[in-house]
């Protein structure tokens, strides 16, 4: 990699930028800047808030979008390319070179004399120039035929129209203004990890390498890459434990352009050696990293002891289990889901449902045919037995930073099981707020701390419900008691009147508000079928948790912390930990 960057770094300032370069990064800024005037009236927060935050860190005047996209068009045009090549040559001299590289620690880790050679190395290069190659000039040829709608039905309390195509995708719609000029289409397929085997694990990850950096059998990554510079769409890709996501999203009125990336990343997708190669490299350093890391190796150290020794599929990727990965393997695994996974669609936003309708009928509809999605898919794969507890872990490892870390929980609540699993929110609200008072202000054992309940998504009866925090390492068993002990008081006395009213109350602000966003019902909505989950029991949260009662609550949680369900998993430093070079 290091070499791939002195390459670049010289082949740059040797040969500057063309015209072509840097009219496509002035389009591409143009564009950006047109987008966010579009957005800001209803940004959230949270963007606002960081955007002040970074005027003030820099120093610079805070600036309305509009103000920005003046700015840009003014100067922008004047910026010639043997400006921005001479800037770019002063700015990046070799001869004022800083190299730092962050690396595992470990005895193959080199030393600064070792670094600086390698990094002069590096850029001690006289690279040709590259010939500018033709341009690809659209991303389909022809359009696809598309597909029809066969059932329809809108609900009526959330209004959202849900449909099957006659290719077996199912397709939720559902129209929201509150961020204007914004929409996205959430396209989830069943499949990936649940179906991986102890030969093959990893390669659903290393197949969506293909989506990451997207290329087809006509277009290289670098051509799909300038076709979209301009683009206010773009696309993303998620992986679940059960579940690979294509997520198009932008200005909907450019939605039909991100869509037919889409669709191509559907139909012919490719995964190009050098992107494989880089994850391989980049997951080899991580799985090198989270041994040293007490946070990260407690996560690797929890999944090794809730599921079986032979049982691969939910625990952590091994560096043995990435380097068995091929291209074809993964460019094959990779044809058969595209090919044959249910799949699931969410279109939320700023979009009409005439204009959603069109767009996914005639792409995703076009795709082959397939089952439809259920709550019953890839039932087969998901029982594992579940061990008996209590368990306990304790793990030693060669930290970089003299901390501990701390897992003290029992297995909760599946997805399907709503009111229990509502039951534990409440639980777990309480007990954070007395957790941060006992435990983090009275007998300091932590900076921070709170509980939590994550439900069974993948696999039923793995759902959690704990409280996970570093600690030093003289107080990590402490830690662990008290949370245990926090537990056991809990499942006696449950929560105080004025402990659940204020529960109560967070939880229906939150719900409130979350409701309102779009991000919240396109999770909803991308697996309303295939988690078998309803509407109506989604408007109707708030008035059920309102309803509870604090014996209801303090029995539920009793029913789930039984002494075999119960899980402690802590990690600890070595006394003599790897030294860092």
């Amino acid at each position: 990699m290091l070499a791939e960057l002195g390459t670049a770094l010289q082949r740059a300032r040797r040969h500057g930028f063309s015209e072509r370069e840097v009219q496509d990064a002035r389009v591409a800024l143009i564009a950006q800047a047109e987008e966010a005037v579009q957005r800001e009236a209803t940004r959230p927060a949270r963007e606002v808030l960081y955007q002040i935050n970074e005027a003030v860190t820099r120093r610079e005047p805070l600036m309305a979008a509009a103000q920005s996209l003046a700015l840009l068009r003014r100067l922008l045009p004047g910026i010639t390319a043997p400006e921005v090549s001479q800037a770019f040559a002063a700015a990046f001299d070799p001869s004022r070179a800083l190299f730092i590289a962050e690396l595992p620690a470990g005895d193959a880790v080199p030393t600064e004399a070792e670094l600086m050679a390698l990094g002069r190395a590096a850029v001690d290069v006289t690279p040709d120039k590259l010939a500018e190659a033709a341009r690809a000039t659209a991303l389909l040829a022809t359009l696809p035929g598309g597909g029809t709608v066969v059932e329809s039905r809108t609900h009526p309390g959330s209004g959202v129209t849900s449909m099957w195509l006659d290719n077996g995708v199912r397709v939720h719609h559902r129209f929201m203004d509150q961020r204007t000029h914004e929409a996205s289409i959430t396209i989830t397929l069943a499949g990936g990890p649940i179906q991986e085997t102890p030969a093959d694990r990893g390669v659903t990850e290393a197949a969506l390498r293909a989506w990451e950096r997207p290329a087809t059998s006509a277009l290289s990554s670098t051509e799909i890459r300038d076709l979209m510079t301009a683009a206010k769409a773009r696309t993303r890709s998620g992986l679940t434990g059960d579940a690979a996501t294509l997520t198009v999203s932008g200005d909907p009125a450019e939605l039909e352009r991100g869509l037919q990336l889409a669709y191509l990343l559907l139909t012919d997708p490719v995964i190009e050696p050098a992107a494989l190669e880089q994850w391989k490299d980049a997951e080899a350093h991580r799985i090198a990293a989270r041994k040293s890391q007490p946070m990260q190796a407690l996560v690797t150290a929890s999944a090794q002891a809730i599921y079986p020794k032979d049982e691969t599929r939910p625990k952590a990727l091994s560096a043995e289990q990435v380097r068995a990965i091929t291209l074809d393997a993964a460019q094959a695994w990779l044809r058969r889901l595209i090919v044959t996974a249910p799949i699931e669609v969410a279109v939320v936003g700023d979009v009409d449902r005439q204009a959603a309708t069109r767009l996914v009928t005639r792409y995703l509809g076009a795709l082959p045919a397939r089952p439809r999605i259920s709550d019953k898919t890839l039932a087969d794969l998901r029982a594992i037995t579940r061990p008996t507890g209590p368990i306990r872990v304790e793990e030693a490892i060669d930290a970089r930073t003299p901390q501990a870390a701390v897992f003290a929980g029992f297995f909760g609540a599946d997805l399907k099981d709503t009111r229990d699993l509502r039951l534990l929110n409440v639980a777990a609200r309480v007990l954070s707020t007395r957790m941060m008072k006992t435990i983090r202000e009275d007998k300091q054992l932590v900076y921070v701390i709170g509980a939590s309940s994550e439900p069974a998504v993948v696999y039923p009866g793995f759902g959690l419900f704990a409280a996970v925090a570093p600690t030093d390492p003289g107080k990590a068993s402490a830690l662990a008691a008290a949370v245990e002990d926090m537990y056991a008081a809990f499942a006696t006395d449950g929560p105080t009147d004025d402990e659940l009213a204020v529960a109560k109350k967070q939880t229906a602000n939150l719900l409130d508000e979350i409701l309102k966003t779009p991000d919240l019902w396109s999770r909803q909505l991308a697996t309303l079928d295939y988690r078998g989950s309803s509407l109506d029991d989604l408007l109707g949260a708030r008035a059920e948790y309102e309803r509870f009662t604090a014996e209801e609550v303090r029995d539920a949680f009793a029913r789930y912390d039984r002494p075999e369900a119960r899980v402690r998993v802590v990690i600890t430093p070595r006394p003599n930990p790897v030294s860092e070079r």
